[in-house]
C-alpha cells in the first residue's frame, strides 16, 4: 500500500508494509527523476536516507552515521552537513554527546530537507485522505 501527494516541486509516497521503494530507488529514478528515500528502520536502526537521480544513486547515509556514506557522489550533502554543524571539516562530530538520537536525527533531516527544498506536509502525510494504491498483492508470509 502506497500513499501518494504533492508539496511544492515534488511529490511523495508514503509506502506501508515491506514495499519496493526503499529498495529498488535508482530503479525508480530512470529517465529524470529523482527520489529521495527515508527508511525509518525502527528495527534495525540507524534510518537511512538515500538520493537517487538518473537511474544511479547518487548519494546515502546513516542518521547518525554521517560519517559513512555511499553513493556515486558520497560527499554531496559534506558540505551542507559541515555547515550545520553535524560534522566538523575534519569528518569528526559536531553534535554534543549528550544530545538524544532523535534531536540529533531531526538535525541531520533538516539539513537534508533544506539542501532538496523539501517540506513534506507531516499533518497532510499523517493524518488526511490521499489517493492509495496496492503496489502488490502477496500470499506469502
Amino acid at each position: 500500500m502506497v500513499r501518494v501527494g504533492s508539496c511544492g516541486d515534488w511529490s511523495f509516497a508514503v509506502e506501508y508494509g515491506m514495499g519496493d521503494g526503499r529498495d529498488n530507488p535508482a530503479e525508480i529514478s530512470r529517465d529524470g527523476v529523482e527520489v529521495i528515500v527515508l527508511e525509518p528502520s525502527p528495527d534495525h536502526p540507524p534510518r537511512t536516507f538515500s538520493y537517487s537521480r538518473d537511474g544511479v544513486v547518487v548519494c546515502g547515509f546513516g542518521l547518525g552515521d554521517e560519517l559513512r556514506r555511499w553513493g556515486e557522489h558520497p560527499y554531496l550533502l559534506l558540505p551542507d552537513l559541515t555547515a550545520g554543524a553535524t560534522l566538523y571539516p575534519d569528518g569528526r562530530y559536531a553534535r554534543p554527546d549528550t544530545e538524544h538520537y532523535r534531536a540529533r536525527d531531526r538535525h541531520t533531516l533538516s539539513l537534508i530537507e533544506s539542501h532538496f527544498t523539501l517540506s513534506l506536509p507531516r499533518e497532510e502525510a499523517n493524518n488526511e485522505r490521499l489517493p492509495a494504491f496496492v503496489v502488490a498483492l502477496s500470499t506469502e508470509w
